[in-house]
């Protein structure tokens, strides 16, 4: 019994240090190791390089510390462990990964990376090879004067450059957001690329003092007549034959690839992921960030899918039993956030069922900021003000702490809902919030988008208000006004995403239908410009035209529900307004 029981805890202490292992989360340490290896390498490479600027001698004097290093046994076994570790987990990453619809910087980073191994395998052909098979030596004096005598030292710097450049590219995505980091972020940019210059500068140094060298001259000619044909011919062949081995290794991943894909896609196994406004299909095992990006959504990632930033957290509305839990890395960055329950990170998320999630950093751009399409344009918009009336009243029936508990949820779904329509939040008050659109879109989808907003935000406070009655037994009143017209539109102050601020003839008139939504008591106020610009026939249950405004009069017409002022045709397949309910009942 004790034999049994022994062999299964072994079972299963090997099932979990295997789960361990494939870890993403594993696998990233992994790659980090021995990427930092690499470059490590390579940066002690260009820095040998480099002191070539100072004299030949001083160059060979580093290369016999290189060399009592890396052809050392613990330096030859860490430095090719790295490399073949490096290169197994980023073929792995590659198969894993389901488009490479990714941002520029990154889809560099990936193709730099398939260049390391061609440097590695050039230079160990060249110097390794030649010093374990012939016992060529591996000093500046020969590889110098034999690239600058057979004109490849253009060829030598061109190697180092792109493995030197994935490295920082790839330092950069993992550490950007520490804080250290970015306090050093200039003094590393100018380390980043001062060496790979000072670098080349040794090189041509150290070539043009042997080429004024004749000992060095008349053996870099030896080297390169008919004496050394076979030995030249052999160091080739064993180059070539393991660059044919690998490109054959990248050819059957990216083959391999495509057939999962394909298989996947195949086998009818697709889930839908509902997005405000929009819905995919995507096979199983797609994570959220991959189906944003196969279907050109925009959704934010500025770690490139490491579960790093955060900044990719969507908000499951719908579907959490098909999400997967998370794991510890997800669970991480999410702790770091203090992220609700239902927040979950996109580049992680894998659903296995049908989904609905509403991104809560948007960009529309491969920056991640909010940004008109021009600054300090005058352009036709929408304008939505969401007024909380009696913000006073429950003020004073509640404590402090209360009113701000209610004030972060009310701002926070008014938010989702406009974001939800793809709104933009130009300022938040106390006792009003205001919204824009057409920012990123002509006048008709606009207007569409804030009508759709305003049953969005009448959606969001039913909720909202049914938590609280039984919380507190208070209900929250508001006012929604909607105009579009004509307004100077620009970004205003140093905030990082800058606030986006509207001056003109729409904020004017919509101030004033504002003030007649409160006079009449009715909560939604639209103006007939909006219906106009819309396409849409105007629906309300009253009627009323404001003064003239600029010599025109403005008719403007009231209901009491938003969901009347947009017909079904504009609705969202999926609501854009994340269950607040929850949370209330936290």
């Amino acid at each position: 019994m004790a034999l049994t029981d022994a062999w299964q805890a072994r079972r299963i202490w090997k099932r979990v240090w295997f789960s361990d292992f494939v870890a993403s989360s594993v696998r990233r340490n992994l790659r980090m190791a021995s990427g930092l290896i690499l470059f490590t390498y390579i940066g002690a490479h260009l820095t040998n390089h480099a002191l070539g600027l100072i004299s030949l001698n001083t160059a060979e004097r580093g290369m016999e510390i290189a060399v009592e290093v890396w052809y050392s046994v613990p330096g030859t076994l860490l430095l090719y462990g790295a490399a073949a570790t490096h290169f197994i987990l980023a073929l792995w990453a590659v198969y894993e990964r389901r488009t490479f619809r990714l941002p520029p910087l990154e889809l560099l980073r990936i193709a730099l990376g398939f260049t390391l191994p061609i440097i590695l395998i050039g230079h160990a052909a060249n110097t390794r090879l030649a010093y374990e098979m012939f016992g060529l030596s591996s000093d500046y004096t020969r590889v110098v004067a034999n690239l600058w005598a057979a004109d490849q030292q253009g060829l030598q710097l061109g190697l180092l450059a792109p493995g030197w450049l994935h490295g920082c590219l790839g330092l950069n995505f993992a550490f950007k957001r520490r804080p250290l980091f970015r306090q050093l972020r200039l003094v590393l940019f100018a380390i980043a690329l001062l060496l790979p210059v000072f670098s080349a500068l040794g090189f041509i140094a150290m070539g043009r003092e042997l080429s004024t060298n004749p000992v060095a001259a008349a053996a870099a000619q030896e080297y390169l007549g008919p004496a050394h044909v076979e030995e030249r011919m052999a160091i080739a062949r064993w180059r070539d034959t393991l660059l044919v081995g690998y490109f054959m290794i990248i050819g059957a991943t990216f083959g391999a690839r495509t057939i999962r894909n394909l298989l996947e896609r195949g086998r009818k196994r697709l889930v839908s992921i509902s997005y405000p406004g929009r819905t995919v299909r995507v096979p199983r095992g797609w994570s959220v960030l991959e189906a944003s990006r196969a279907f050109h959504l925009p959704h934010a990632s500025m770690c490139g899918g490491r579960a790093r930033c955060s900044t990719c957290r969507v908000r499951v509305t719908v579907g959490t039993e098909f999400c997967p839990t998370a794991a510890a890395d997800e669970r991480t960055t999410l702790n770091r956030i203090n992220a609700p329950a239902d927040v979950r990170l996109a580049c992680q998320l894998r659903p296995r069922g049908n989904i609905s999630v509403i991104p809560l950093v948007r960009t529309e751009r491969p920056i991640y900021r909010a940004s008109a399409p021009q600054r300090s344009a005058e352009r036709e918009l929408v304008v939505l003000f969401c007024d909380f009336l009696n913000r006073a009243e429950l003020a004073s029936d509640h404590l402090p702490q209360d009113l701000l508990y209610v004030m972060k949820l009310y701002v926070e779904a008014i938010g989702n809902a406009i974001r939800g329509v793809h709104g933009a939040l130009s300022y938040v008050e106390l006792d009003s919030i205001c919204a824009l659109f057409g920012l990123e879109c002509d006048p008709m989808q606009a207007a569409q988008q804030a009508l759709r907003g305003a049953g969005a935000i009448e959606s969001a406070i039913s909720n909202l208000n049914d938590g609280l009655g039984r919380q507190w037994d208070c209900k929250m009143k508001i006012a929604v006004s909607v105009h579009a017209g004509r307004a100077a539109v620009g970004e205003i102050g140093s905030s990082d995403p800058p606030t986006m601020l509207a001056i003109g003839e729409a904020m004017d008139v919509a101030h004033e239908i504002r003030k007649a939504a409160t006079a009449h008591d009715m909560p939604f106020a639209v103006s007939e410009q909006v219906f106009t610009a819309a396409g849409l026939v105007p629906t309300f249950e009253e009627k009323i035209t404001l003064p003239s405004h600029g010599g025109v009069s403005v008719a403007v017409c009231l209901s009491t529900s938003g969901a009347v002022l947009a017909p079904a045709t504009l609705a969202a397949s999926h609501s854009a307004v994340p269950n607040l309910l929850r949370k209330l009942r936290a």
